[in-house]
């Protein structure tokens, strides 16, 4: 059974009476409700016949509350709408509302079972009678901006000067211009009238609810400030401005920029570490490739490495010392030749390999194309007529 359920009224639909009990309802024919008397008789109407297939429904008359005067379930969703919609204490009201209820019947009922009942003792809890009014009634604000939501955030650390720039009031922990600083003009001009049907009071709530978020928007991104101390930060890099970063620094730094989106989902810490962990990924990644490439050129020992690379930098810059082009800084490694042999012998395989290139280019041609095969043809069939000549002039 529905909530709508409650307030729906039946009626029977052969004697088209009220049923206000229990009723049976057909569960092959649409929307067909008869009372018990009629069902009890085999009544049929239509395309009802009495031997469908049907079950039992109550629309809240059975009592919630054990009592010889117990109301029903209906009549106490109807006194607890009453109390939301009408207030408590406008019993005239809410007794409409019921419409099978006095004024005091709906008083004595709310009181004794939602008050004083067992639902209020365990609602409400003990009340502390006392004369003297209680002073720390702030203490109990869970609101977007309440004392639990920003008292647990950190200092912020600058200076007097800083502060003055930023606009930031140390003693209120405030700045003077906030996140959305208009947030506040939404509800400004608010005002609850008696005049106001239900559409207007929803789209007044709907504004005091889009304001409130928007406070927990501030209040969110004042906590991502203190906690990541973006202040401090700000003030350190414009004093740290002029300061150049090496290339490692400057990729790093690069890399927690690409990353600093995530920060919105950790805090401080945690964030720090999760950079961390990527970043010490990455390295290991650009480690494994380098250590592969040693493998392909079959390198198999770390204290090979140096040398490979100081073989692979005369190969790429064969004229470096003449270009007065300093290689990359390699390891030392002992057994290795000096620098100054290693130049000598840079020098002449350089030397050697010009040589050879000019010996080669002298070296006669030898062509394959379709011209030189003919020429070649023409040529052998002029020796082959040249030495019949001879041989006709020797028989003469």
């Amino acid at each position: 059974m529905s909530f709508s359920d409650l307030y729906a009224k039946y009626n029977c639909n052969y004697c088209q009476e009220e049923i206000n009990g229990i009723r049976i309802r057909c569960a092959e024919c649409i929307d067909f409700d008869i009372c018990l008397q009629c069902f009890s008789l085999g009544a049929e109407i239509g395309s009802h016949k009495n031997d469908h297939s049907y079950q039992f429904m109550d629309s809240g008359a059975f009592g919630i509350f054990l009592g010889r005067n117990s109301w029903s379930a209906n009549e106490e969703v109807r006194l607890l709408d009453a109390i939301e919609q009408f207030g408590f204490g406008n019993w005239e009201d809410i007794a409409k509302h019921i419409e099978t209820r006095t004024p005091e019947e709906a008083k004595d009922e709310y009181i004794t079972r939602y008050l004083e009942g067992c639902i209020g003792r365990a609602t409400w809890g003990t009340v502390e009678s006392t004369s003297r009014p209680s002073l720390h009634c702030a203490d109990r604000d869970e609101g977007p901006l309440g004392p639990s939501a920003v008292s647990r955030l950190p200092p912020l650390a600058i200076t007097a000067d800083e502060a003055t720039q930023l606009g930031y009031m140390s003693n209120r922990d405030d700045f003077e211009r906030e996140h959305d600083h208009e947030a506040e003009q939404l509800i400004s001009a608010l005002s609850l009238n008696s005049e106001d049907d239900e559409l207007d009071v929803a789209l007044k709530l709907s504004q005091v609810d889009i304001y409130t978020r928007r406070l927990r928007e501030r209040t969110r991104r004042k906590r991502l400030v203190r906690d990541y101390q973006l202040v401090s930060s700000f003030f350190n890099n414009q004093r740290n401005k002029q300061r150049t970063l090496g290339k490692l620094a400057k990729e790093k730094k690069e890399f927690t920029e690409r990353l600093r989106w995530t920060a919105q989902f950790y805090g401080r810490a945690e964030q720090a570490g999760v950079v961390a962990g990527l970043w010490r990924e990455r390295e290991l990644r650009v480690r494994l490739a380098e250590l592969h490439r040693y493998r392909l050129a079959g390198v198999t020992r770390l204290e090979e490495c140096a040398h490979y690379e100081q073989h692979a930098a005369q190969r790429k810059h064969p004229h470096a010392h003449l270009l007065h082009v300093r290689p990359r800084p390699l390891q030392w490694v002992p057994g290795h030749q000096s620098d100054k042999r290693a130049n000598a012998d840079q020098h002449a395989a350089a030397k050697k390999k010009r040589r050879r290139k000019r010996l080669k280019f002298h070296q006669p041609k030898v062509h394959t194309g379709r011209k030189y095969r003919m020429w070649m043809l023409q040529k052998e069939l002029m020796q082959q007529q040249q030495r019949r000549m001879l041989e006709a002039s020797a028989d003469q």
